[in-house]
């Protein structure tokens, strides 16, 4: 049996009409086109009305009076063309699937950025030659993959998994390549890593062997250019930020997401069983759409921020995030970041275990009801709980 006002709670009304196509182009008055099915063809850009704070919904055109009206189930009846107690099943599963707070329609643009636009083919065709060119060097670069192992924590299978490369040399390519005009296009010496979406390459950051750090015991001394600055991260203008390697999730109900890519790899070392894993991309990088639509997968997204004040001023934002979208929440570091940590001999897996295990055991708790994907969730669950850090 279900809690029908658990679900009614959980589940937006407004956000279903908009999925089943309703547009609503003022979030304080929710007029639109119908969007039902027996309503197709009619034009009336305001015959679809959802009122009494957005828990009831009535078409005033020419729906038909048996499927006309009414509250959230009797809406996705008239939508799905299923009897109740399916429609109840249905939105139960989304309700279990989601069991944290959406972001109110009336809240959903506000102070959010939108999508990124993909970089241009012919970017993303060159960056391709450049990367595979890069992960052919590394397979031959001892003091590269020494680096990874002894310093990053990081096994041969993960630099395959996420396809890390080596450049051996400060190249400058011809801009027209990439699909851009101006200066050429500077490739630095250093250890290459790429960001993907959807099988296709977003942006590309060389970790550069700057004088006096570690990465400069394994590459060799740094060579001195007139006019290339000393940054630790280079690479090819023209990339695009996007959220990286979540496309390498596992399904799982909890996302860790950290400051960095090097962070990212290592959990994805220690944890694939756990958790999944992603970047922000730096202390100051915030989620748009996309980022928060892709989000709405996952029971909870925990975010790591490094021990620093960059690292603070990220869990303010978060914190403000989590105000409007809970499922997002800031954790703290065990160490100034997660790579430290493993290298001060700290247990990764077992640390990331507690946070998970907290995690699924607090919304477990809330559940009104079983299912497949709760009990898949309760095995993580005592799997994360069993190799918590004590």
């Amino acid at each position: 049996m279900y809690d029908l006002e658990a679900i009614r709670k959980q589940i937006s009304l407004a956000e279903l009409a908009e999925e089943a196509g309703a547009q609503f182009d003022n979030p304080h008055r929710l007029m639109s086109r119908c969007p039902l099915p027996r309503h197709a063809g009619d034009r009336n850009s305001q015959a679809f009305t959802i009122f009494e704070n957005g828990k009831k919904w009535k078409c005033h055109s020419a729906c038909p009076s048996d499927a006309n009206g009414g509250d959230l189930f009797s809406f996705y009846m008239a939508w799905k063309g299923v009897d109740f107690k399916t429609a109840v099943a249905e939105l139960a599963e989304r309700a279990v699937l989601n069991p944290v707070a959406r972001i109110p329609f009336t809240q959903r643009a506000s102070n959010l950025q939108s999508a990124p636009t993909a970089p241009e083919p012919a970017w993303s065709a060159r960056a391709e030659q450049f990367i595979t060119w890069a992960e052919n060097n590394l397979i031959n670069h001892k003091g590269a993959q020494e680096y990874l192992e002894k310093e990053r924590g990081l096994s041969p299978e993960t630099w395959r998994a996420f396809r890390l490369g080596y450049n051996p040399t400060n190249l400058y390519d011809d801009p027209a390549k990439w699909g851009l005009a101006g200066k050429k296009i500077w490739l630095p010496r250093g250890i290459v890593i790429p960001g993907f979406w959807q099988q296709r390459l977003w942006y590309i950051k060389v970790r550069r062997p700057l004088p006096g750090q570690t990465l400069e015991k394994y590459l060799g001394k740094w060579i001195m250019q007139d006019g290339l600055p000393e940054v630790k991260f280079g690479g090819p203008r023209g990339g695009v930020s996007c959220l990286f390697r979540l496309e390498l999730l596992g399904a799982k109900p909890v996302l860790v997401l950290v400051e960095g890519e090097w962070d990212t790899m290592l959990l994805w070392e220690y944890c694939p069983d756990l958790c999944d894993v992603g970047t922000l991309g730096g202390a100051g990088a915030k989620l748009d759409m996309l980022d928060l639509s892709l989000l709405t997968r996952y029971l909870a997204v925990l975010v790591v921020h490094d021990d620093d004040l960059a690292g603070e001023k990220g869990r303010e934002y978060i914190a403000g995030l989590h105000t409007r979208f809970s499922r997002v929440q800031s954790i703290q570091p065990p160490a100034h970041d997660l790579t430290d940590f493993w290298k001060s001999g700290g247990n990764v897996r077992g640390w990331v275990a507690g946070q998970v295990a907290h995690t699924l055991e607090a919304a477990l708790q809330g559940m009104v009801m079983t299912s497949p994907a709760a009990e898949d969730w309760g095995i993580i669950a005592r799997l994360a709980k069993a190799e918590a850090c004590p």
